[in-house]
């Protein structure tokens, strides 16, 4: 279509005019230049006092409802924060929903309910899992959890304490001698599975009756300035784990201390049946953190999946058994894990025993590019490599470890690039012993 004379005269007059604005004043004037976009306004999310909602906060009242609503009330209003004033709040299962930042403002707990009633069943989502009866004796409970949940964040200085007490004592206070004498305990005080987009920063995760933070095939996760720890010194809390990563990619932990009972960290690779979408556990990096525990300051394995691709930087242990163990199945009759390109880097450790990997149970998983670079401190105890002949491990890597010490080697390709860990020298009856009790599994590294 042609543009009369007198409409172009007018887009042209339009065009000068705006040129003349531009040109003048542009602060005055409202007009955003072409090559430029508007700002837009920061979106500002409500903020919910748990308070407003019911919540008592004092230690005596069931909370859970209340808090429940504050956050169910912002999820369905598209997100928001919900927060806990300094206080006590006695607490059954809360359910974390999707968009919800709760927050712990200083001096507010979270503290799990003493009746197991109060928390979620071993049924509550396809996903979960409970050992009623035998294994680790859980009911499938859990103080926090998010199932299928996406941009979730627990932060504050305030304090999830998972009231241990109430659960691994008995009616006399004593701490029971065995886990199969407890009558019931809840399971993973912290638990999300099948989610994405979730922060867990500042926040002091205590006591929990069982492992006290599982990521379960979750996706984008960051840890960080956590405070971990379970019973190990009034009584030993049973599997009492810090922080379990398990089939989940692009996880950063960091600026964090756990100091527990059972394992501090874990990489795992679990039985897959019940997950939506399974994934290998990969890409998983932890730095700066500070670790103490009675059994594992790091365990890598157990599963049936593949572990690849993590690296730990600048790692402190102290007062611990084992500083490191990489394994591939402690179940019988497992495949077990498969486990590749695993950095260790500038590392300070006090323990019993440096290393170990190991096949355990099973008898054909891959273990290999396995690294140790800048490592120094104290472990006394003889570190193991140990191998099936079916599935040797290769290229394990120990550089620059300042360690004094030795390894025993079976079926395994081993650099020791400067250093003070040394390989074992043993004798051919010794080899022979060693390599038989591996193959039959009478010989077993926990």
């Amino acid at each position: 279509m042609k543009v009369g004379l007198t409409d172009g005269k007018r887009v042209v007059a339009l065009m000068a005019a705006l040129l003349v604005f531009s040109c003048g004043n542009p602060g005055s004037t409202g007009i955003v230049p072409m090559d430029k976009t508007p700002v837009d306004e920061p979106v500002i999310l409500p903020k919910l006092s748990v308070k407003d909602f019911g919540a008592k906060g004092d230690g005596i009242a069931r909370d859970t409802e209340a808090i429940q609503s504050a956050i169910d009330h912002a999820s369905d209003i598209g997100g928001g924060m919900v927060f806990l004033p300094e206080g006590t709040y006695l607490c059954g299962s809360i359910w974390l929903k999707d968009h919800v930042e709760l927050h712990l403002s200083e001096g507010a707990v979270i503290k799990g309910s003493p009746d197991i009633k109060d928390y979620c069943t071993a049924d509550c989502c396809p996903q979960n899992e409970a050992e009623i009866g035998w294994g680790d004796y859980i009911s499938g409970g859990h103080l926090l959890l998010g199932v299928g949940v996406q941009n979730v964040t627990l932060s504050g200085s305030g304090k999830i304490d998972g009231n241990s007490d109430a659960f691994l004592l008995d009616a006399y206070g004593k701490p029971y001698k065995e886990k199969s004498q407890i009558p019931s305990r809840p399971s993973q005080m912290v638990w999300f599975v099948d989610s994405r987009d979730i922060t867990i920063k500042d926040v002091e995760l205590a006591y929990s009756p069982y492992w006290s933070c599982f990521i379960l095939n979750c996706e984008n996760v960051s840890i960080s300035g956590c405070y971990v720890h379970t019973q190990r010194s009034e009584y030993h809390t049973f599997n009492g784990d810090g922080i379990d990563i398990d089939r989940s990619r692009n996880v950063t932990i960091k600026n964090c201390r756990i100091e527990t009972a059972d394992d501090c960290l874990t990489l795992r690779a679990s039985s897959a049946h019940l997950l939506a979408k399974p994934m290998d556990c990969s890409d998983i990096t932890v730095s700066a953190c500070f670790l103490s525990s009675d059994c594992n300051a790091v365990r890598v394995g157990v599963g049936e999946g593949f572990i690849h691709d993590a690296v730990f930087s600048d790692i402190n242990i102290s007062n611990s058994n084992v500083a490191f163990n990489i394994v591939s199945a402690y179940v019988k009759d497992s495949r077990g894990t498969d486990i590749a390109r695993i950095q260790f880097r500038d590392i300070r450790l006090q323990a019993k025993e440096f290393l170990r990997i190991h096949h355990m149970y099973s008898k054909s998983a891959q273990i290999y590019d396995i690294t140790f670079d800048g490592v120094e401190g104290v472990a006394p105890d003889c570190s193991h490599i140990w191998a099936k002949t079916a599935a040797p491990f290769s290229n394990i890597l120990l550089r620059k470890v300042f360690v004094p010490g030795e390894f025993e080697c079976v079926n395994a390709t081993v650099l020791v690039d400067g250093g003070q860990m040394m390989k074992k020298k043993l004798s051919q009856d010794e080899l022979k012993r060693i390599s038989e009790a591996i193959e039959k599994e009478t010989q077993l590294l926990y």
